[in-house]
C-alpha cells in the first residue's frame, strides 16, 4: 500500500497507517481522554468538554446510532493506529446542518498523536469517501479561527477559503476551506505520512 492509497470497505476506511471504523461502548476510556479535554473542547467548538465517562459512553452511542442513520457518503468514525489499534481520535464527514447539506469533514486527536501527519491522511481519507458519492462535487473544512491546526492541514491538503458564502455556529463565524472533486488528485505526495513526519510548529486536530 503505497502512502496515498485509502480502501473503502463496507464498515472501514482503510489508509498505509490508519483504520477509520465505527465508535464503539469499548472505546469510552480513550474518547474520554480527548473529548474531556478542555483544549480540544475549546478548538472543535464544543461548550464545554465531556464531563465523566458516562456521558461519554452515552455520546459514543449517540453518534453511532447517528452515523448508521446517515446517508452515504457521511459518517462518524473512531481513528485507530492500524498497526497495533490504538485509539488515536475520531473523524466526522456530516452535512453543516439539517438546512445545509454541504459536506464537511473534521478529526480531533488525541495529543501524542498530533504534529506527525496523522489529520492530513484522516482529511485524505474522508475525501475519497465523500467523493465516492457521484453527487457530491465539494468537500469543506470550517473551524473557528483559534483552530489554526484544523485550518493548516486543510491548507496543506489544498483546500482554499471560500469567500462566496459566510456559515456561523453558537455565534461564532467559522472559517471555511474548499475543495473540489478535481483537486483530490492534486494533492501533493508526501501529505499523508507516517509517524516520521513532525513539521515544525504544527500542532494539527
Amino acid at each position: 500500500m503505497d502512502d496515498l492509497h485509502v480502501t473503502i470497505e463496507p464498515e472501514r476506511i482503510v489508509t498505509p497507517t490508519l483504520i477509520l471504523r465505527s465508535w464503539s461502548a469499548e472505546d469510552a476510556q480513550g474518547a474520554f481522554e480527548i473529548y474531556g479535554d478542555p483544549a480540544v473542547a475549546k478548538a472543535i467548538g464544543r461548550r464545554r468538554p465531556v464531563r465523566d465517562l458516562a456521558e461519554m459512553r452515552e455520546l459514543l452511542g449517540d453518534w453511532d446510532l447517528r452515523s448508521s442513520r446517515s446517508p452515504v457518503p457521511q459518517g462518524m468514525w473512531a481513528v485507530e493506529a492500524a498497526d497495533d489499534g490504538r485509539l488515536l481520535g475520531g473523524a466526522t464527514l456530516l452535512s453543516f446542518s439539517p438546512r445545509d447539506p454541504r459536506l464537511v469533514m473534521g478529526w480531533h486527536l488525541r495529543p501524542e498523536a498530533r504534529g506527525r501527519g496523522v489529520a492530513g491522511q484522516i482529511g485524505h481519507a474522508l475525501a475519497h469517501q465523500a467523493f465516492l458519492a457521484a453527487d457530491v462535487e465539494e468537500l469543506f473544512v470550517a473551524a473557528p479561527a483559534q483552530n489554526v491546526g484544523s485550518l493548516a492541514v486543510a491548507r496543506r491538503l489544498g483546500m482554499t477559503a471560500v469567500d462566496d458564502f459566510t456559515w456561523v455556529r453558537d455565534g461564532v463565524r467559522l472559517e471555511v476551506l474548499r475543495m473540489g472533486r478535481a483537486d483530490l488528485h492534486r494533492i501533493r505526495p508526501g501529505i499523508s505520512l507516517d509517524h516520521s513526519y513532525d513539521p515544525d510548529g504544527l500542532n494539527d486536530w
